[in-house]
C-alpha cells in the first residue's frame, strides 16, 4: 500500500464530490445486500437492478479517468498512475465476477436462492472495501502527483472533458447521490457551479427530478433558500 501524501486542498479536486457519492452508495448497498430477503423474486429484481445501475456509474467514474487523468498525467509523468492503473484492472475484474454472481442469484431456485445471496453480499463487500482504499489513494498519492504536473486551469479542463463525456441519464444518477453525500456548504456549491453552467429550464429540472427526491425535505429547503439569497 502507498504512503498517503496531502494533496493542497486549496487547489482543484475532481476527486472529492463523486468519491463521496460512490461512498455512500457502497454504503447503502453493503447495508441493502446484508439484510434482503433473496427468496422474494420480485424485490431482489429491484435491488439487482440497483446493484448494476451503482456498478454501471463506477464502471463511468473508472472510464472517465483512465480516458482523460491517467492518459495526461502519464505524458506529463511516465509511471505516475501506475498504481492507480492496476487498482482500476482489479475493478473491472470485480464487475465480472460481480455480474456472474448476480446472475447466478437471479437463476437459482429454493434455498440455493439465499446461498446465491450470500456469495454475492461477501464479493460486494471485498469490493467495496477495495473501492474505498482505492479511492483514498487517488485522493491522496494521485491527486498530489497531479497537482505536480499541472496547473489549476489544466486540472480544471480535465474535470470538463470528463464531465461533458457523461451522458445526462449517467449524470442525473451520479446527482442523486452527490446530494445527499455532500455537506450543506458543499452541495450548495455543487448546485451553484450547475446553474451557473445551466438554462434555467434545465436546471430547475434537475432540482424538481433529481435533487429534490435525494434529499429530506428540510435540507432542500436549505439548499433553496441559500441559492435564493444568492440570487436575490
Amino acid at each position: 500500500m502507498l504512503k498517503n501524501r496531502v494533496p493542497d486542498e486549496t487547489r482543484p479536486n475532481f476527486y472529492h464530490a463523486i468519491h463521496k457519492a460512490l461512498r455512500l452508495g457502497h454504503c447503502r448497498m453493503l447495508a441493502a445486500l446484508g439484510s434482503h430477503d433473496y427468496r422474494d423474486r420480485l424485490k431482489t429484481e429491484t435491488l439487482m437492478a440497483e446493484l448494476r445501475n451503482l456498478l454501471a456509474l463506477g464502471k463511468s467514474h473508472l472510464e472517465g479517468e483512465n480516458r482523460e487523468i491517467h492518459r495526461a498525467l502519464e505524458e506529463r509523468s511516465p509511471g505516475a498512475s501506475a498504481h492507480a492503473a492496476d487498482d482500476h484492472e482489479d475493478h473491472e475484474r470485480s464487475f465480472v465476477e460481480l455480474e456472474a454472481l448476480m446472475r447466478a442469484l437471479e437463476t437459482a431456485s429454493g434455498a440455493e436462492r439465499e446461498r446465491a445471496g450470500a456469495a454475492l453480499y461477501k464479493r460486494y463487500a471485498l469490493f467495496a472495501a477495495h473501492d474505498i482504499e482505492h479511492m483514498n489513494e487517488e485522493e491522496t498519492e494521485l491527486l498530489t502527483a497531479l497537482h505536480d504536473a499541472f496547473t489549476d486551469e489544466e486540472l480544471h479542463a480535465i474535470e470538463g472533458r470528463i464531465v461533458s463525456a457523461i451522458p445526462p441519464q449517467k449524470m442525473a444518477a451520479a446527482l442523486a447521490l452527490m446530494a445527499p453525500a455532500l455537506n450543506h456548504g458543499e452541495r450548495v456549491m455543487l448546485l451553484v457551479k450547475l446553474q451557473k453552467a445551466m438554462p434555467d429550464t434545465v436546471f430547475n429540472a434537475l432540482l424538481s427530478d433529481t435533487i429534490r427526491p435525494s434529499l429530506p425535505a428540510n435540507d432542500y429547503a436549505a439548499v433553496i433558500g441559500e441559492l435564493m439569497l444568492r440570487a436575490a
